[in-house]
């Protein structure tokens, strides 16, 4: 087997397995003989928790101010022989009827008297007996009388406990009975050892890779796993998600120690053991269709595992369509991958806080210590409330607490009870599911508010947590109508952006339904939905663009927290536009060099470089490297000088390779007349007027200069701007390169 890197150990393993792995205290392994002879106490009762709806005949009667006997003789006058009072004090009497028959008149009677506040039959209450399971007197977390019951090899032991320090989850499940509401499936991912996909508690919900072909030897859903049935093991490398061995003292089947796949197994009873199939204990969520998809990642004798093999299941996981992960194993080692990739998962996240009884805001546990919207970090408590000595806690860093100690559940082929965080966050992680079961839409961060909006409140708590309470799984489903829902795919919008030889996708996606964006990925070509396996299949958007080096289909997906999802193909186009070249030049007043101005634009990938040569050129005439001399540009405008007349070829490409040419003929025209828009000119101090000087021939390449004769009265610019300075006259001259003059003469006034 290769060797595990960062190790992820479970329950927060810190010294040796019995004494600090997660918080375990091991109590007893209930023989599967015991199981199956054991029967529940007391009477039998319907679906519902009692024997019928009323006790037959009697009628409880209150009104309104305390009555004598003798008034409440008078009031049943006429009823006297049919009925008897059975008791009576103050404003209270319950009256037994004798005669069914006038059961409902008297009824009818009594309530429109008007002494009688209410009147009703009355009714049958019993003991919270929550399931006929074996063990339910065990589950606490369920219901807490104020006791609970331990299991020993021998018998049994009665526990004393707070009342009602419970997660309210018979309520819930009353509350749910009475809803006519279509539920849907969850999955709940357990990340841990493997799970005993076989165990008659556990063997009907556990989940089923219906894609799959079991024994085959074929990937027939091409993820890339084969025969992966109930999920994977990631700690062997195969679909083996349990491993067995027979116990030759007992012939029962047990957990094999090379893989010590008893924790993951506890784990799932807790979320979902069958309900109500008269063994055993009742899983939180087993209300509900609820499926358990197992993934192993510890093994071994200390149960070690690596964070590369969760990031691998976490992935599997976001692939096959889990809404749950359970995570109750933890490292002090920081991973950012391992973040990241439950960052970009669309599953909730309930992770266990850890059992050194340390301050996880000063001593981190990951992943319960990352700070994602998608991940609730859970601590555990005992039966009257109380954290434990090995209770990890943080103010800032863990959300809240669950029942976690004294946690009887299902092992490999067996039951057992343990303690630690590690039996917390799969309490959580239920509650969570029975949330999940109202809606396609809800999403990670809205449960998570629900939860923490819906908490029983524990004085013990606070200081200790972020929120100091429990699940309260009642007020959790009572109230998951308030959760926000999102049922709208992630919008993208996408354009080409040219960034010299690269082809830039700018990728704009948001999410109109508010669960937020969780992953962004491409791949060439053009791809369906599934081609990304719910965003863990493709490349990632590096700060939010594509860079491409060449033109082409790609196709773009995008994924939010609630689980919906959009692709997009789109086509990349090239720059196939050359760029192009304006161009002029000018003779020095000496006629012994000519300056060549160029303008080059190209408005995609941009102008790599420009170059000249003398003569006719071609555009490949420019590409042996040295060829030609090169143009600077400042902007799009450059310019170069040469001395003699004669065609000059000017060259130009982009980024994307695209190439033009440019010829210009340089040739100097001498001129052989100028002239003036006027001679006189009055003008006031401080008033500006521009000379206008005109030559023959037109395309003479003169170059034109002005002179004033008394820069005191008048000064001009290069380009015959005249300004008025002070009072008096001067000679504005116009000159060409050749020699010729014309003259403006400027009068200037003050008013």
């Amino acid at each position: 087997m290769a060797q595990k890197v960062g190790n992820v150990m479970i329950g927060m393993l810190k010294r040796n397995y019995l004494s600090r792995y997660a918080g375990i205290t091991l109590i007893i392994i209930i023989l599967l003989s015991l199981v199956m002879v054991s029967k529940l106490y007391g009477a039998s009762y319907d679906e519902n928790g009692t024997e019928e709806d009323s006790v037959s005949g009697r009628i409880i009667v209150l009104f309104d101010k305390d009555v004598e006997e003798q008034d409440l003789n008078e009031i049943l006058r006429g009823y006297e022989t049919r009925t008897e009072i059975e008791k009576h004090y103050g404003d209270y009497a319950l009256i037994y009827v004798k005669d069914d028959r006038i059961h409902e008149e008297l009824i009818n009677y009594l309530g429109s008297h008007p002494l009688v506040k209410s009147v009703q039959p009355d009714g049958i209450v019993s003991l919270m007996q929550t399931t006929n399971d074996v063990y339910s007197k065990a589950q606490w977390a369920i219901n807490n009388p104020g006791y609970y019951s331990v299991f020993f090899a021998g018998g049994l032991q009665e526990i004393s406990a707070v009342p009602d320090i419970d997660m309210d989850v018979t309520e819930a499940w009353l509350h749910m009975k009475k809803e006519n509401v279509e539920r849907k499936e969850v999955v709940v991912a357990i990340i841990d050892t493997g799970v005993d996909y076989k165990h008659p508690d556990l063997a009907e919900n556990i989940w089923i890779n219906e894609k799959e072909i079991p024994g085959d030897g074929i990937d027939n859903d091409n993820n890339g796993y084969i025969d992966d049935i109930y999920g994977w093991d990631f700690y062997n490398n195969d679909a083996s998600v349990c491993h067995y061995r027979n116990d030759g003292k007992t012939g029962f089947t047990l957990s094999r120690p090379e893989d010590n796949d008893d924790h993951g197994t506890h784990i799932a009873g807790i979320i979902g053991a069958v309900k109500d199939n008269e063994i055993g204990i009742a899983g939180i969520a087993s209300n509900i269709d609820i499926k358990m998809m197992i993934l192993k990642i510890n093994g071994g004798p200390k149960s070690t595992g690596s964070i590369s093999d969760a990031i691998s299941a976490i992935k599997y996981a976001t692939m096959m369509g889990a809404d749950i992960c359970n995570i109750s194993w933890g490292t002090s080692q920081y991973s950012p991958a391992l973040e990241e990739v439950m960052r970009e998962s669309d599953m909730l996240f309930v992770t266990a806080a850890g059992n050194s009884g340390s301050d996880n805001d000063s001593e981190p546990i990951y992943p319960a210590n990352f700070k994602l919207d998608n991940l609730i970090s859970v601590t555990f408590i005992d039966a009257k409330g109380k954290l434990t000595e090995q209770s990890n806690y943080g103010k800032t860093t863990v959300d809240f607490a669950a029942p976690g100690y004294d946690i009887l559940s299902t092992v490999v082929g067996s039951y057992r009870t343990l303690s630690g965080s590690s039996m917390a966050a799969p309490q959580v992680s239920a509650v969570a599911a029975l949330i999940y079961s109202y809606d396609e839409n809800l999403y990670p961060s809205a449960v998570k508010e629900l939860l923490v909006k819906t908490l029983k409140p524990i004085d013990e708590l606070k200081n200790y947590v972020k929120y100091p309470g429990i699940p309260s799984a009642y007020q959790a489903v009572l109230n998951t109508g308030e959760a926000d829902r999102d049922n709208l795919p992630p919008i993208v919008k996408l354009k080409t952006v040219y960034d010299k030889e690269n082809l830039l996708v700018p990728v704009d996606a948001y999410d109109k339904g508010n669960s937020g964006i969780r992953v962004i990925r491409w791949l060439p070509g053009i791809q369906n939905m599934e081609d990304f396996a719910r965003g863990t299949v493709g490349f990632n958007i590096d700060n939010g663009q594509l860079k491409v080096s060449k033109a082409g289909t790609y196709t773009f997906y995008a994924g939010d927290y609630a689980g919906n999802e959009t692709v997009t193909v789109y086509k990349v186009e090239d720059d196939i536009t050359p760029p192009t070249i304006s161009a002029g030049f000018t003779v020095a007043d000496d006629y012994k060099t000519r300056t060549v101005t160029v303008r080059v634009r190209d408005s995609q990938s941009g102008i790599k470089r420009v170059k000249y040569m003398e003569g006719k050129k071609k555009a490949s005439d420019f590409l042996p490297a040295g060829a030609g001399t090169e143009i600077e540009l400042n902007g799009i405008k450059g310019s170069f000088n040469v001395k003699n007349d004669g065609y000059y070829t000017v060259y130009a490409i982009d980024y994307r390779g695209n190439q033009t040419v440019k010829l210009i003929n340089v040739k100097t025209v001498v001129s052989e007349e100028i002239k003036l828009t006027r001679s006189e000119k009055v003008m006031k101090v401080g008033e500006s007027y521009t000379l206008k000087a005109f030559v023959k021939p037109a395309d003479s390449t003169d170059v034109i200069s002005y002179i004033s004769s008394d820069e005191q009265v008048a000064i001009v610019s290069d380009n015959g701007k005249i300004t008025a300075l002070n009072e008096g006259t001067a000679l504005i001259t116009a000159r060409t390169s050749s020699g010729l003059k014309a003259s403006c003469k400027i009068i200037v006034k003050r008013e």
